[in-house]
């Protein structure tokens, strides 16, 4: 019954934001996000598929959020496909053949908030998408078929299997949404942006890993004003698979090259004069899973802990030696903003080249 009150109230939080926020942004962000969802609600609450198709397609996008936390060359295989795609599709909306070959086209969009932090950008959304190489539909019918099918399997689990009612509700769970504008880039060419130390491809890992966690800071953290157990479970997502992906990228680093990088190992940035860790093997089975068991399948909220008033009914409790929910937040919200600065560190930000008019 427990995992089956996260799974709707998880579920309740993300429909509302995806209705009621209407932003671009906020939804190709959330993608693999609602993918996560509905593969764990799925897998819990046993639900089969009849469209294997489909399945597949949910199940690959899901797997996207793990994808440099995996071997060096399928990150590095992913930022060059999707530069690739989006360098190929905006080169083709030239009016003129020969102005292809002049390299003019922009083909990386970065989002920025009214900071001047990294929330987004195109080429991570490209591949949140997981559109095919030989599409026979267009990217904007691809994208709304990817959101159909999410928004079906998030209904069904939601209106099926936890009889709640999905309702557009104005806005009253969360705050607006910040301001943000962009720059235009061509990977193609040098750019200021790019660090000057790494290739292309590895520049474009660190800045799709800065943009999940970017976004989760900057526009998720801000909106969802209650701290709900989604958010935390999202943030956990990020934080987890950011450090990982980033170990990887110094390790290949070292591995590969005679050149000495200025990049500070991750364990040693993040350490805390307290020595708390916020990761968590067993929390992490939690907060990928909904079956709250850890990975030799003992149930992880112990009986002491347990309180169906607590936000995850004493889940963190449990893992974190008795600190309640909102400690336990607040200390991984400041790993999630070192991980940030740690990433931004990384590129140079010219904040008067943002462009914030878009009309």
């Amino acid at each position: 019954m427990v995992a089956k009150n996260l799974i709707e109230q998880d579920g309740l939080t993300l429909v509302d934001l995806l209705i009621n926020a209407n932003d671009s942004v906020i939804s190709l962000s959330l993608i693999p996000f609602c993918a996560l969802y509905c593969k764990s609600a799925k897998e819990f609450l046993n639900i089969n598929s009849n469209n294997n198709e489909a399945n597949k397609e949910v199940t690959d996008i899901r797997n996207g959020l793990k994808i440099f936390t995996e071997k060096f060359s399928k990150g590095k295989k992913m930022a060059y496909n999707s530069d690739n795609q989006e360098n190929e599709y905006f080169k083709s909306l030239l009016r003129f053949r020969f102005t292809k070959k002049l390299n003019t086209h922009l083909n990386l969009g970065v989002y920025f908030d009214k900071y001047g932090k990294v929330i987004f950008n195109t080429q991570l959304a490209n591949f949140y998408l997981n559109i095919p190489k030989n599409k026979s539909v267009s990217m904007n019918e691809h994208t709304f078929i990817v959101g159909k099918r999410l928004g079906e399997e998030t209904a069904e689990i939601l209106v099926h299997h936890c009889y709640s009612n999905i309702e557009k509700n104005n806005k009253i769970n969360h705050n607006d949404i910040p301001k943000y504008g962009y720059i235009d880039f061509n990977t193609n060419k040098e750019n200021v942006f790019f660090s000057d130390q790494f290739n292309k491809e590895t520049n474009l890992i660190f800045l799709h890993m800065l943009s999940t966690v970017g976004f989760t800071n900057n526009m998720l953290i801000p909106i969802l004003k209650k701290r709900e157990t989604w958010l935390l479970r999202i943030m956990y997502i990020n934080v987890h698979n950011t450090i990982l992906g980033i170990k990887k990228v110094i390790q290949h680093l070292k591995q590969n090259s005679t050149k000495d990088f200025n990049i500070p190992e991750i364990d040693d940035y993040l350490t805390n004069n307290d020595g708390f860790k916020v990761l968590s093997s067993s929390f992490r089975n939690c907060m990928m899973h909904y079956d709250l068991i850890d990975k030799k399948g003992s149930p992880v909220i112990l009986q002491k802990f347990y309180n169906p008033s607590l936000p995850m009914y004493g889940l963190i409790e449990s893992c974190y030696d008795g600190m309640n929910y909102n400690q336990y937040f607040d200390e991984l919200y400041k790993t999630s903003q070192k991980l940030e600065d740690y990433l931004l560190s990384l590129f140079t930000i010219n904040y008067n080249s943002i462009c914030w008019d878009w009309d």
